[in-house]
């Protein structure tokens, strides 16, 4: 790849992320949540409600005992549910509370707004959409091959 270009790139998502974290700061209020509370609130809103060692495998750089933990915080915030699953006592099921999920949407909200003026600021044609609709596509498909994910973009 172009140097130029993943530079590009690199200050590209440098920029939306100091803008989402300003934004979704604003959102939550008084609570602040970090970027691996936002991820598993996220993978919940996705999935619906799932297991701690579900959701452990979503984020190899933290373990288990991490996970768990980052879970108790936001059932203290009463952010999401956990219920020991009727089928293996040993199993914990989280779940988005109603709280959880209007915060999350708020940032889905908030992204699909970063984006929608980021495509007016740049002037984007509907060809440049289409281009730019199949190279995310693309992008989405390889990671969750990575990820083992089974959900294949087609939008």
């Amino acid at each position: 790849m172009r140097p130029d270009l993943v530079k590009a790139m690199h200050d590209l998502t440098f920029r939306m992320r100091l803008l989402k974290a300003g934004q979704e700061e604003q959102q939550v209020g008084k609570v602040c949540l970090t970027e691996r509370e936002t991820l598993i609130l996220e993978l919940l809103a996705e999935n619906g409600p799932t297991s701690v060692s579900k959701l452990s495998l979503a984020d190899s750089d933290a373990s288990d005992s991490t996970i768990s933990s980052t879970i108790t915080g936001l059932w203290r915030n009463k952010l999401v549910t956990k219920k020991i699953s009727p089928e293996n006592q040993r199993t914990t099921i989280v779940g988005l509370t109603e709280t959880g999920r209007k915060i999350i949407e708020g940032f889905i909200r908030q992204r699909e707004d970063r984006l929608q003026a980021f495509c007016e600021a740049i002037n984007t044609t509907e060809d440049e959409e289409e281009v730019m609709l199949d190279v995310f596509n693309r992008a989405i498909n390889f990671f969750d091959e990575r990820l083992g994910i089974r959900t294949v973009a087609s939008k």
